[in-house]
């Protein structure tokens, strides 16, 4: 009579033919079997509690956590003429159903192709009630008939269908895998980069697969708590840099014990079981997009050379799918920012020219109704008329330079002309400018400037760079203070805008610094979302930096740093603001 340990199982006795379980009873195997054989114990419930590595070798996948309907993951049983047996009819069906399998030839078609040759021997194992509780399989190799050579043309030509139904390629990715499993491996990962300089990318997997519902799930769970580091020697990162294949022989529990960030990490990773990685890079148009990696067990065959050109391929196409479609994206999105774009700027146009053309063909009607009475026109009339002609002049005037700054900046046409000058007297300056249209809005502007700060810059641009922030500042306000800070911090000159109106979301703290971008809806605020773009473009320009710090509804604090440049070394020691004297 044979022993199996089954954990959960009470002891009972049965037939000759059958098998007796008890609880917590190590099963003397090694007395009855052939260190050749594979040994098979599952459960009614389909729980593998016994699944050694010849077993695994036999059919060619890794130790399962849990089987259905009495199906090995990615293998079927056939006939010798290659055609399936109904599910039913495999041994370890029978013995589940209660039926006692003879020792007899069988076939299996393996995850990978290979369609062995196994005799196998099931038996039904019965608890205490006389039910059936599990089957024990026993196999061993009678001789493996060699796979037909890999449809590479077939698989490529499927890919290409799939990526090419959606111009969303990542949608597609996880399908993409399911033609590599269980087919070429057991478990396979498509890693993504999103570029942050050498050495610091930021590693993403966009999409995996494992051939066994158990890992499966346990894989996922993995990659969401751990994903991959860029800093592990031979990992993506490795693989981004060089371009090269990569391959890991086996996990290996040293491997796990060198890499596992803590025992969790750990846990995971034997849990998803030992495993050999082929993995190639996703490159197209010169750049390296990412990483496909396809998994095996230990007792799978190695990866070979048809296996890897495939997979080298495959990631080549599927690299240049995720290119296109990152290309049609941008092409998408600029085209939008576009039609949004000249729909801002017509109507931001249109505004100054309105009442431009109505003030000048009523000074027209005026002008030529005196004439015909013979009277002189009132120069008080004319002069109020021409103010407003000068005001929209000037903002129309405005517009068409942000256009044209920009069209500088992308052709990389913005010239500096630097000269020494003061910080503070360029604030000073703009406030004034400001003051009138200020005072008529009820907004207190007020310049914290106890020192000169000098530095080299170019007067217009910087002039036009104060300008845009204390703009933005008394338009976003909501009519209350406006202070403009200088100071100096060495070799840097900064100057602060912090106005106390409806402040900056946190998401949009960067954004409103690119072009046609606005925190706020135009409906609301005009402008055509340039100001702060070309205020960066010419910060960078003086080689200094500008961001924007708020909490909503308290209002903004946009900091600009700039450096000084080759001024006299007297020049960045200031005189200090006057203090209390001695005694005081």
């Amino acid at each position: 009579m044979m022993r199996a340990e089954s954990t959960g199982m009470s002891g009972v006795t049965s037939p000759a033919s059958e098998v007796r379980v008890t609880e917590g009873e190590p099963p003397p195997l090694s007395t009855r079997v052939m260190d050749a054989d594979g040994i098979v114990l599952v459960e009614c419930t389909g729980r593998v509690t016994v699944f050694n590595a010849q077993a695994a070798a036999h059919f060619g996948i890794p130790v399962p956590l849990h089987i259905e309907h009495a199906r090995l993951p990615g293998c079927e049983w056939v006939r010798g003429d290659g055609t399936p047996l109904p599910p039913d009819d495999s041994p370890l069906a029978r013995a589940l159903a209660g039926e006692p399998v003879d020792a007899s030839v069988w076939h299996v078609l393996r995850p990978d192709g290979v369609r062995a040759v196994l005799r196998c021997t099931a038996v039904p194992v019965r608890g205490a009630d006389g039910q059936v509780a599990a089957a024990l399989l026993r196999t061993h190799a009678v001789e493996s008939l060699p796979a037909s050579v890999l449809d590479a043309s077939r698989l490529l030509a499927e890919a290409g269908a799939l990526l090419g139904t959606s111009v969303d390629a990542e949608a597609q990715l996880e399908p993409l895998l399911k033609l590599l499993v269980p087919a070429l491996g057991e478990g396979a990962l498509l890693v993504l980069r999103t570029p942050g300089g050498a050495g610091n990318e930021a590693l993403r997997v966009a999409a995996s697969l494992h051939a066994d519902a158990g890992r499966h799930t346990l894989l996922r769970e993995l990659l969401t708590r751990y994903p991959p580091d860029p800093s592990v020697p031979g990992g993506p990162a490795h693989v981004f840099a060089s371009g090269a294949v990569g391959r890991l022989a086996i996990l290996s529990e040293e491997h796990v014990v060198a890499t596992a960030r803590d025992a969790e990490h750990a846990r995971l990773m034997r849990e998803v079981g030992p495993h050999g990685c082929l993995s190639v890079p996703l490159g197209a148009r010169g750049n390296v997009l990412g990483s496909l990696m396809l998994l095996r067990s230990n007792a799978l065959r190695d990866f070979g050379a048809e296996e890897e050109h495939f997979l080298t391929e495959l990631a080549h196409r599927t690299a240049l799918y995720l290119e296109n479609a990152r290309l049609y994206r941008e092409a998408r999105e600029a085209v939008r920012q576009r039609d949004e774009f000249l729909g801002i700027a017509s109507h931001e146009l249109k505004t100054p020219l309105t009442p431009l053309s109505l003030k000048v063909q009523l000074l027209q009607k005026q002008v030529v109704v005196l004439a015909r009475e013979g009277k002189d026109v009132p120069t008080e009339r004319v002069a109020e008329a021409l103010d407003v002609v000068q005001r929209q002049v000037r903002r129309l005037s405005g517009l068409v330079d942000n256009l044209l700054d920009v069209s500088r900046i992308t052709a990389g046409r913005l010239r500096l002309e630097m000269e020494e000058m003061d910080l503070a007297s360029v604030a000073a300056e703009i406030l004034y400018r400001f003051s009138a249209a200020a005072a008529q809005a009820g907004t207190e502007l007020g310049l914290e400037a106890p020192v000169p700060v000098v530095g080299r810059w170019d007067r217009l641009r910087l002039e036009q760079v104060v300008t845009n922030l204390v703009s933005n500042a008394l338009k976003y306000g909501a009519g209350q203070p406006v202070i403009v800070g200088v100071e100096a911090h060495g070799t840097l000159a900064r100057l602060t805008v912090k106005d106390h109106g409806i402040g900056i979301a946190p998401d949009d703290l960067s954004r409103i610094f690119e072009r046609f971008e606005r925190a706020v809806s135009d409906r609301h605020y005009g402008g055509l979302g340039l100001g702060l773009y070309i205020t960066r473009q010419i910060v960078e320009a003086f080689g200094g930096t500008v961001r924007a710090v708020s909490v909503p509804g308290e209002g903004a604090t946009f900091i600009l740093e700039l450096p000084r440049g080759d001024i006299p070394e007297e020049w960045l020691h200031a005189h200090a603001a006057p203090g209390p004297t001695q005694g005081e």
